[in-house]
């Protein structure tokens, strides 16, 4: 997998139970992505909240972290790398990712 090196665009969906979600948003600390600028809550409903925030590389690391600490979760992260025309989208589950990637 090749690096990317530019600013990426993130939307970040997280559904579950709404009382897990809320203990994730009470507990979650966007350090645990490093880099992340921008950072803005887009929705937030029954069931699931989205966040939008940038960074210099794609953020799977830190969404698998996530999804291994909040395993009643499932994180669902779009990005686009727009100097690398690289666009991803990502199912992280209990520590597990499933990644598309496409260069446009």
């Amino acid at each position: 997998m090749e690096t990317v090196k530019d600013y990426c665009t993130h939307r970040l969906l997280i559904a579950g139970p709404p009382r897990e979600l809320k203990q994730f948003e009470r507990k979650a600390d966007w350090t645990d992505i490093p880099g992340a600028t921008d950072t803005a809550l887009l929705d937030r409903s029954a069931g699931r909240v989205v966040w939008v925030f940038v960074t210099e590389a794609p953020a799977l690391s830190p969404v698998r972290i996530m999804s291994r600490r909040w395993p009643r979760l499932s994180f669902f992260l779009h990005y686009d790398c727009e100097d690398a025309q690289i666009i991803g989208l990502v199912r992280a589950k209990n520590g597990r990712l499933t990644q598309h990637r496409f260069r446009y």
